[in-house]
C-alpha cells in the first residue's frame, strides 16, 4: 500500500511541474499538429497516435498503483527492488525539476547551455525516462517491460525534431553546443 502512495506522490508532482513551471516545446504534439496545413495529415496522425501510446504508458505506474490499492491482487517486486525503483524515480523527479527550473528561468532569451544542459542537451526527458524506469521496478507488470522500447523511440523522434528546430533558430551556437554535449549522457 504504501508503494501506491509514493507512486501517487510522485505523479502529483507531475501535476505541479505542470501547473508551476510549464515549458513550451517547439516539438510538442500541439506544436507539431498545429503547423501541419491539414489536421489529418500522416505526419499529424503520427504525431498524435505517438503521443497517446507515450501518454497511457508514462500514467500506466499509476493506474497500477490505484489498482493495487483497490485490489490486492496485483504482485510487487521485493522490497530491495521496490526501494531501488523509488529512488531511481525520485532521482529522475528531482533531474527533471532541475532541468526544468534551468531552462524556465532562460528560455527564450538565449540558448540553455548552463547548469545539468552541460551534462545533457535533453536533461528533462533523462529525468522523465528514469521516473518511469524505477516506477516500472516496482510491479510484476511485464507487458510494460515490452513497451518501454517503444515509448523511449516515440521520444527519441520527438527529441530529434526539437533539434532540427533549434539548429534552424539558433544555428552555428546550437551545432557547438551539439559538439560539445551529448543528446542524453553519452
Amino acid at each position: 500500500m504504501w508503494i501506491s502512495v509514493i507512486i501517487i506522490c510522485i505523479y502529483f508532482s507531475f501535476v505541479l511541474d505542470l501547473l508551476v513551471l510549464p515549458i513550451p516545446s517547439e516539438a510538442s504534439t500541439v506544436s507539431i499538429i498545429s503547423s501541419e496545413k491539414a489536421f489529418f495529415s500522416l505526419k499529424s496522425l503520427r504525431s498524435l497516435f505517438g503521443f497517446l501510446i507515450s501518454l497511457l504508458f508514462y500514467l500506466s505506474p499509476l493506474f497500477i498503483s490505484i489498482l493495487f490499492l483497490l485490489n490486492s491482487n496485483i504482485e510487487i517486486m521485493p522490497f530491495h527492488i521496490v526501494v531501488t525503483g523509488v529512488f531511481i524515480a525520485i532521482l529522475g523527479r528531482v533531474i527533471s525539476v532541475k532541468g526544468t527550473i534551468t531552462l524556465r528561468k532562460n528560455y527564450g532569451k538565449s540558448l540553455v547551455e548552463s547548469a545539468i544542459f552541460k551534462l545533457s542537451r535533453n536533461p528533462i526527458t533523462i529525468g522523465m525516462h528514469l521516473t518511469i524506469f524505477g516506477l516500472l521496478l516496482c510491479f510484476k507488470f511485464w507487458l510494460l517491460w515490452i513497451i518501454f522500447p517503444l515509448y523511449l523511440w516515440i521520444f527519441h523522434g520527438k527529441i530529434i525534431m526539437e533539434e532540427t528546430f533549434l539548429e534552424s533558430k539558433y544555428g552555428n551556437e546550437y551545432l557547438r553546443y551539439k559538439e560539445k554535449t551529448p543528446r542524453y549522457l553519452w
